[in-house]
């Protein structure tokens, strides 16, 4: 099972597309995370803007994926920790101010990796419950075309050449239903493919 893409025109990938949106996406991020950080910079210490930073984190991550959010966690993470610098906010200790960083860095990360976990599992199930449902397309044409019914055996009337035929092409054309066909036809089968692959190029 693969989960590459094509264009329409059948020679670019559609992930050469894909490229440049997540690229978008990432510098409309970073730019989310800029108007933020001024926010926070001119609203002083005293208010906390640590929640909006999720939401660019959160968007990358489902959006862009793991890496590309843990990237925006990062930025999240500085410019959070230089807007509470130049807003004038002041500890009893540096340490404090470096646990505060990485406390936040650390909720970002969990942020990120954990939405595009979700993602990744949701895409999955899509793409699981799509061949779900072509193979179950597939099994009832074949069924249909069976010359006995599939659950009492009982023969149908008119089943003949015609229908064997047919389940023979939807066996080749499904690779879920090439046990279906004897040795001999599934290797008359590998010979037309590469007959057909030879003619197409």
């Amino acid at each position: 099972m693969t989960d590459r893409l094509a264009c329409h025109d059948g020679k670019k990938p559609a992930a050469a597309g894909f490229g440049g949106r997540r690229r978008l996406l990432l510098l409309a991020c970073l730019v989310l995370l800029g108007v933020l950080g001024w926010l926070d910079d001119i609203t002083g210490y005293e208010m906390s803007f640590f929640v909006f930073y999720s939401v660019p984190v959160g968007v990358a991550a489902w959006y862009g994926g793991r890496w590309p959010a843990i990237g925006v966690a990062l930025a999240a993470t500085v410019t959070g920790v230089l807007a509470d610098y130049f807003s004038g906010e002041k500890y009893s200790h540096r340490f404090f101010y470096f646990w505060n960083g990485l406390i936040h860095l650390l909720a970002f990360l969990i942020n990120a990796v954990t939405i595009a976990k979700i993602k990744s599992d949701l895409d999955r199930r899509h793409v699981l419950a799509a061949e779900l449902e072509a193979s179950r397309a597939a099994l009832r044409a074949v069924c249909g075309l069976l010359p006995a019914c599939p659950a009492c055996g009982k023969p149908r009337v008119g089943s003949g050449d015609k229908e064997t035929v047919e389940m023979a092409r939807l066996a080749r054309e499904h690779t879920e239903l090439a046990d279906l066909l004897c040795a001999d036809c599934r290797a008359d089968g590998a010979t037309r493919a590469h007959q057909a692959n030879k003619t197409s190029q």
